[in-house]
């Protein structure tokens, strides 16, 4: 049995490695990347030849099309999306249904990416990230893609990472955006990014976080105002996920060490532990505190674990959390790469403790044998139904087949009631 996981270990980590090194120009430039040597690429078209591609509505990003001014907090988390429809892609409606239907197509020259999440933004309209991407058939590290009401519109500009793409150097130095959430007055939009710089010899087998910073944007017009440089603390990187209530905007750490690493199949040991800071709301500047298990300290090595080995019997602990106006909402996938459920859990405080509440089987793409799962997210409103909406990352365990398979590397988004 671990035979066979093994050696998928050591496929998926050196596949999107196969390819020499592809430097990104800085943002504002409209040449192609310079190529150092052949890049990661998938045929533009990719491999849903005959697959429906979805088609631009009528593009209005104009200012005047964002008729609703930022207000500080959302009085429903989770309440319906109320911004009109504007935007160059547009699903046929915001159920869990209808939204992977949406992302199950390519998406203009966005073709398939991982780590998805969604952030609601003063104004009614939502901000998405995504990780390793490949757009107009290159692979980059970060995305981002806007949506009003029903419909969609990529952020970047060009086959390019579109966060401190001039701080990247393609599989050597790179940048994967975490979570993110409003300022105190919704003006400012701040999304917690890590650098990760490659020590082995390939793409993802000794990689490794180096830095963590603040990239700070207009919540309207989601230009970049500034790049914070967050202060170190140790292996826990906070903001990893983010949720509020009324009086304090939370930020759950990740350590993120997920290969070539010296514990349980290639992670660190303390992706098994997930940490809590708090901010009053939206101010991201202030000091933070910190939960040592019994109260907040301004101590940062005094904090404790709130989600541990212990939940679900898991050893990694990628976990989401979501406040819904009256309970802390978790979903992770147990073990991430190597689990085969996902699990739910619920808590009355921000710090837990979680219980456990239900799982569900991986929904594969295809057999376990070729296909695998990661990285579940909320989707920040309701399907009609009532129900939460909930996603996951999707991939070939031979990381060399993705770009080859790019319909396997799309989210998809499914419903539950907890």
């Amino acid at each position: 049995m671990f035979t066979g996981v093994i050696a998928a270990i050591f496929i998926i980590v050196t596949g999107f490695g196969l390819g020499p090194t592809v430097v990104e120009p800085p943002p504002g430039t409209d040449s192609e990347p310079t190529i150092q040597a052949d890049p990661i690429q998938a045929d533009p078209r990719d491999d849903d030849t005959d697959a429906p591609i979805v088609r631009p509505a009528q593009r209005q990003l104009d200012r005047e099309a964002r008729s609703v001014e930022p207000a500080p907090a959302l009085a429903d988390p989770l309440g319906p999306i109320t911004s009109p429809d504007v935007g160059d892609h547009c699903a046929a409606g915001l159920d869990a249904d209808e939204i992977n239907e949406f992302f199950s197509n390519r998406i203009g020259n966005f073709q398939g990416a991982d780590y998805q999440r969604a952030t609601r933004l003063p104004d009614g309209r939502v901000l998405w990230t995504f990780q390793d991407a490949f757009v107009s058939g290159t692979l980059v590290h970060n995305v981002g893609m806007i949506q009003s009401g029903r419909c969609f519109t990529m952020l970047n500009s060009g086959a390019r990472s579109w966060l401190l793409g001039d701080q990247t150097a393609h599989m050597q130095q790179w940048h994967w955006i975490f979570d993110a959430a409003p300022n105190s007055d919704g003006t400012e939009i701040h999304l917690f990014v890590v650098q990760m710089n490659e020590t082995g010899g390939a793409y993802l087998t000794g990689s490794r976080p180096t830095a963590m910073r603040r990239v700070v944007l207009d919540s309207t017009t989601l230009e970049q105002i500034d790049v914070i440089d967050e202060a170190t603390t140790g292996e826990d990187l906070y903001g990893w996920s983010i949720t509020a209530d009324d009086e304090f905007t939370y930020l759950y750490s990740h350590c993120y060490q997920q290969f070539g690493f010296d514990g349980l199949l290639g992670f660190g040991e303390c992706v098994a532990v997930v940490k809590l800071a708090r901010v009053p709301l939206g101010a991201f500047n202030a000091a933070r505190e910190y939960w040592d298990g019994a109260g907040w300290v301004a101590d940062h090595t005094l904090a404790v674990p709130v989600v541990d080995g212990a939940f679900a019997f898991s050893g990694n602990n990628p976990a989401q959390i979501s406040f819904d106006g009256e309970r802390y909402l978790l979903v992770e996938k147990r073990d991430d790469w190597w689990g085969s459920t996902i699990e739910f859990g619920v808590a009355e405080r921000p710090a837990g403790p979680f219980t456990l509440v239900t799982t569900v089987d991986q929904p594969l793409k295809c057999s376990a044998d070729h296909c695998n799962t990661y990285f579940a997210a909320w989707v920040p409103w309701t399907d009609s139904s009532g129900a939460n909406i909930w996603s996951i990352g999707h991939n070939r365990w031979n990381g060399a087949e993705t770009s080859t398979h790019l319909s396997i590397y799309r989210p998809t988004f499914h419903a539950v009631t907890l």
